[in-house]
């Protein structure tokens, strides 16, 4: 069977070619759709770069297609979304195939640990990176932290940028890496410094991995699936509420139905839920839970209720912590969220009609606090390191039980 030469072409994913002619007129049209729709669309597209500084550079981003390859296009593109400076308004690269290094970093202190890799790299957990080619780490983040996706505040950044940095054709797009996409990296292992060449692929499978959380001493009563679930300990008075990941509304209310006709039969007094590491959803799943739980008459609704947060809890999680701070009278535990309590939020999407690339825009203003902070900060601050990664230690979990008495 022979393969048309359009199909061909399409098959190839990588991106550090330079814009032939033909491709010019193709992302001109997109960058005009990009900026018709952004302006159209967004409830507030200009609440930090100007409309005439936003037009001014898709202007002359149409104007420099020739001279650029696409995956410096891509970065471009990248960096102007990234202006706009809102959580939700990003181009994400969805629909692009890039490839990836087979590590997943983490910030620490402001360095970049491997928290996940393959089997073949498991050496490399809890590895420090230092250089990639000649490029310090240090620079290296500084560069994605201007572009990177979904970042609207600094704990943000440090999340998104992490997992960023490892796609090859971003890496080639800012010069860290050549063409031919193998790259040098430099890490330390306790106190040896390791060079390793690494390849990127498009399907890098992840089993080797570090994780802080640690909630394996809860009883599962109940579970909707490894992200959904309640436990419990301590002879039943005491909850906890996996709550890591979003489901419908009806699926919440019937987990919530079930949670408290368990709170009401065992008497329980205190209660955690776990937000860490939620990247979102829609809010209203989690007050459908708030409206339950405020029917549980044996809490400690003084001081009894806990709420986990973290530098990943993200847009609809984030507004429910804060709302739990309020309607359940929580006492947040934890570190800085990776969302602002006042801003925009409800994301829409649209997709560019030559390259399929996608783009998401904020469609909504909310105000969670009466502050203007820029996260919703824990009302008892624990920083996570990377050695709790190693050692699977918690801490943070372990001062609310300690807190509320159990250690």
């Amino acid at each position: 069977m022979r393969l048309s030469l359009s199909i061909l072409l399409s098959m190839i994913s990588l991106y550090c070619f330079g814009i032939n002619d033909l491709e010019v007129e193709s992302w001109q049209e997109d960058l005009e759709f990009y900026s018709r729709n952004l302006s159209e669309k967004h409830i507030d597209l200009y609440h930090t770069i100007s409309r005439q500084s936003f037009n001014e550079e898709v202007t002359q981003l149409k104007g420099s297609l020739s001279s650029l390859t696409k995956n410096q296009l891509l970065i471009e593109l990248m960096r102007l979304t990234h202006k706009i400076d809102d959580g939700h308004t990003s181009f994400p690269l969805w629909g692009a195939n890039l490839k990836s290094f087979p590590i997943q970093l983490k910030v620490f202190k402001g360095e970049l640990y491997v928290i996940k890799t393959t089997k073949d790299f498991k050496h490399l957990l809890g590895a420090k990176l230092e250089k990639i080619n000649d490029m310090n780490a240090e620079e290296i983040y500084r560069l994605f932290s201007k572009l990177t996706p979904f970042s609207e505040n600094k704990y943000s950044t440090q999340v998104r940028a992490a997992q960023y940095i490892p796609k090859a054709e971003l890496l080639n797009g800012l010069g860290v890496i050549n063409d031919t996409f193998q790259a040098r990296f430099t890490f330390t292992i306790g106190k040896e410094l390791i060079e390793q060449q690494l390849e990127p692929s498009h399907s890098n499978e992840y089993t080797a991995e570090l994780t802080y959380l640690n909630n394996s001493i809860f009883s599962i009563e109940e579970k909707l699936n490894e992200n959904l679930w309640f436990g419990s300990l301590n002879d039943k008075k005491v909850i906890y509420f996996k709550f890591r990941r979003y489901t419908s509304i009806s699926k919440m209310k019937s987990l919530g139905e079930d949670l408290l006709s368990f709170i009401n039969k065992n008497k329980s007094k205190k209660l955690i839920i776990d937000l860490r590491d939620n990247y979102g959803g829609d809010f209203f799943v989690g007050l459908k839970l708030t409206q339950l739980l405020v029917l549980a008459d044996s809490i400690d609704w003084k001081s009894g209720v806990y709420v986990l947060i973290d530098n990943t809890t993200f847009s609809a999680a984030m507004s429910n912590a804060a709302q739990f701070s309020q309607l359940l009278n929580a006492k947040l535990v934890g570190e800085p969220t990776g969302a602002k309590p006042s801003g925009y939020q409800d994301m829409g999407q649209f997709i560019l009609p030559n390259s399929n690339l996608e783009v998401t825009y904020s469609k909504r203003m909310y105000h969670f606090t009466r502050d203007n902070k820029d996260a919703l900060y824990p009302n008892v601050h624990i920083k996570v390191s990377i050695d709790d990664y190693i050692s699977k230690n918690d801490p943070q979990l372990k001062w609310i039980l300690n807190d509320i008495g159990l250690h």
